[in-house]
């Protein structure tokens, strides 16, 4: 398959070289907003075509899919553009700002009947398959509550885009989507929210913890750039525990603690615990040569099940579907409402 992408910054470099790994993947063009940067990425990873340009790519008719790399401000427009110039989308998360942009961007690729994901790449690691079923066959029993994280020590020279509202900074966006999704894979979508945030000067969240609310399970998500959360999901089921392990968005293991038999263990002291491993190819404990960020070269679980996906035919994911991507989109618009966390445009789309 022939992909594009678009801009050449840091994901897109990480994304690229596990496209380089990934079966029946054609790295055929790239576009960015100079062609000197476009040359210059294209000829670091043996792209066939650079443009200077995200139109000229869109332009050119042997591009099959679009990977759009661009911070997440312009995602909604892009993925407008994609789908109007007939590519198959695979966009990098979050796919959009809000759920009106969601809305917009999933009608759109109906109305096109073209492929559209939302590129939480957490979901095809093979742990999270496994763990989902771990789940399915009822191995810890009806679940009942989660917890998940995802934070880091922000420095003051760290990524500044973080703190400015108007590219739609915040840890929310940038780290809290990963929990959230988690616990939206397991739970499905939340009934109710409650969040609390400690704000930034600029008015993006530094901290921010929410509680999700179910029928029978309650869950909460921890997310930050104001120190080192444990990095963990604990999923909690009537006979059993799972725990993955940190780095929780690219996870390599997990551990199952199960009841054993019918016997009475309230606090599961009987239980047995077993530790799966399932390490990325190449295996590094750090970042992998040439990679941007912790555990990218996972990337190419994600590639190869949306080729897989293209050629059944399907215009989206089951595993990522686009029903999940709007529901949380919207549960975002709320957590937001409640912290106070305003974008420039917010007031545009509410209109």
């Amino acid at each position: 398959m022939k992909w594009g992408v678009l801009a050449t910054g840091s994901i897109a470099n990480d994304f690229t070289l596990a496209l380089k790994n990934t079966q029946e993947a054609v790295l055929y063009a790239v576009a960015s907003r100079s062609q000197e940067s476009a040359d210059a990425f294209g000829d670091k990873h043996g792209f066939q075509h650079k443009y200077p340009t995200y139109d000229a790519l869109l332009a050119d008719a042997e591009v099959e899919i679009v990977y759009v790399a661009t911070p997440h401000t312009w995602h909604c427009e892009l993925i407008l553009q994609c789908l109007e110039a007939g590519k198959h989308v695979l966009c990098e998360k979050p796919m959009c700002c809000s759920g009106s942009q969601a809305q917009r961007c999933i009608d759109k690729a109906a109305e096109k009947k073209l492929f559209l994901m939302e590129g939480m790449w957490t979901r095809f690691f093979p742990a999270t398959r496994a763990i989902r079923k771990a789940i399915a066959d009822g191995e810890i029993g009806p679940i009942v509550s989660m917890t998940a994280s995802f934070g880091f020590k922000g420095e003051d020279d760290f990524n500044a885009r973080l703190y400015k509202p108007e590219l739609a900074g915040g840890a929310l966006f940038d780290v809290g989507i990963y929990p959230a999704m988690f616990i939206s894979m397991v739970l499905g979508t939340p009934q109710k929210v409650s969040a609390h945030a400690k704000m930034t000067a600029e008015g993006v969240d530094a901290q921010t913890f929410v509680t999700f609310e179910y029928e029978k399970a309650m869950a909460q998500l921890q997310c930050g750039f104001t120190a080192c959360l444990a990095n963990e999901v604990v999923i909690t089921g009537e006979t059993g525990i799972i725990r993955v392990h940190k780095p929780m968005h690219c996870p390599e293991s997990y551990t199952i603690t199960t009841r054993q038999g019918e016997r009475i263990d309230p606090l599961l002291l009987g239980a047995t615990t077993i530790t799966h491993c399932q390490p990325l190819d190449p295996p590094h404990p750090t970042m992998a040569p040439g990679y941007n960020f912790l555990g990218s070269q996972g990337f190419t679980y994600e590639a190869a099940a949306v080729q897989e996906a293209i050629a059944q035919g399907l215009m989206e994911h089951p595993e990522m579907p686009l029903s999940e991507t709007l529901a949380m989109a919207r549960v975002f618009d709320d957590i937001r409402s409640q912290i106070g966390l305003r974008y420039p445009w917010d007031e545009e789309e509410e209109q």
